[in-house]
């Protein structure tokens, strides 16, 4: 967040000087450049999500694969139905006009979006990972609750691990600009404190997630050439997954990691103008993750090639055979995951 080097507090209200936050705050980017982005988002990931989340819910075949991909396609489509509060903030001129607590919840669930997609993108890897090397690990009908204790267990750290987001206030008045921010600007006092928490934040929820997806896909497709086996399919979906931690994820977490490393107000916010701008980027996550959900589940595959008349009923022998083209050789206790 900006770093505001002379302030003065009267009440509720701040009165903030210096020429680069008020350019900062009317600048093309804040409002322009991010509602244009976030709004791009909205318009592509608000369908797409809400039919993956359709088909997965009422189409697929319950397994792992598909509890995993499940949680991951609602937690896309809440992101979405939050992004026209982030556009309208952004359009009026940074200007928040719900209250702070509505803009504590906004910021909550925006970082616990980011978070937690990325730890069920770990899941999903992990899940690919143990039904193909070690099989008889995870598999019956036991496999479905496992994956749905692993899914709350997931949410429940997301929603410890920033539950601290919510002691702190977000909302600051600006007097010169007659404006109200939220998330930009923070007082002296919950800098400080949150100056620890998001570098712990991006290790634990980014850094750490990366080396355990790097790991499984790795293995995987080392075991698949051992075997001799087609390894396209993992390729492609291994290719998706770094595509999304590289365009998405990667840029926003370390510059927050960065971000506050910085010692000097200019420095510091200068790295927070590049944030703000990755952090939208990183929302594009909403758009990539569909396209996971095809390639993960062979069911899901199945039944988006199937047409629409087909959906009605059980029509098992023509998503066999839509199923048995695309997917992977594989044994019978892996036949619900790919």
């Amino acid at each position: 967040m900006i770093r505001i080097s002379t302030c003065e507090e009267a009440g509720r209200n701040t009165t903030f000087s210096g020429s680069w936050l008020e350019s900062h705050l009317r600048s093309p980017v804040t409002t322009l450049v991010l509602p244009t982005l976030y709004s791009t988002v909205l318009l592509i990931g608000l369908p797409a999500n809400a039919l993956a989340f359709w088909v997965l819910a009422t189409k697929t075949k319950k397994c792992s694969s598909t509890i995993f991909l499940l949680n991951l396609a609602g937690a896309d489509l809440l992101f979405t139905l939050l992004l026209p509060f982030k556009i309208s903030y952004h359009l009026l001129g940074n200007n928040w006009l719900l209250g702070d607590y509505a803009c504590r919840a906004l910021v909550t669930l925006f970082y616990g979006n980011m978070y937690g997609s990325i730890l069920l993108l770990t899941c999903i890897s992990l899940d690919r990972y143990v039904s193909l090397v070690h099989p008889f690990l995870w598999r019956g009908s036991s496999h479905v609750w496992q994956a749905v204790g692993v899914c709350v267990g997931v949410w429940l750290a997301v929603g410890l691990g920033l539950s601290p987001l919510l002691r702190y206030r977000h909302s600051q008045p600006v007097l010169e600009l007659n404006i109200t921010t939220c998330h930009d600007i923070l007082d002296p006092d919950t800098e400080h404190e949150l100056a620890y928490y998001f570098p712990a934040l991006v290790v634990v929820g980014f850094a750490m997630p990366f080396v355990l997806i790097t790991f499984s896909y790795g293995w995987v497709l080392g075991w698949l050439l051992l075997k001799g086996r087609h390894y396209g399919h993992v390729v492609r979906l291994l290719a998706l997954v770094l595509l999304a931690f590289a365009l998405c994820f990667t840029p926003s977490n370390v510059l927050l990691f960065f971000h506050y490393l910085q010692s000097q107000p200019e420095w510091h916010n200068r790295t927070y103008t590049w944030y703000v701008l990755a952090l939208a980027a990183s929302a594009f996550n909403n758009c990539i993750d569909p396209f996971i959900y095809f390639y993960v589940s062979r069911d899901f595959r199945a039944r988006l090639r199937a047409r629409p008349c087909c959906w009605r009923g059980d029509d098992k022998s023509s998503s066999g055979r839509a199923s048995e083209k695309f997917m992977l050789p594989q044994r019978s206790s892996e036949q619900c995951q790919h």
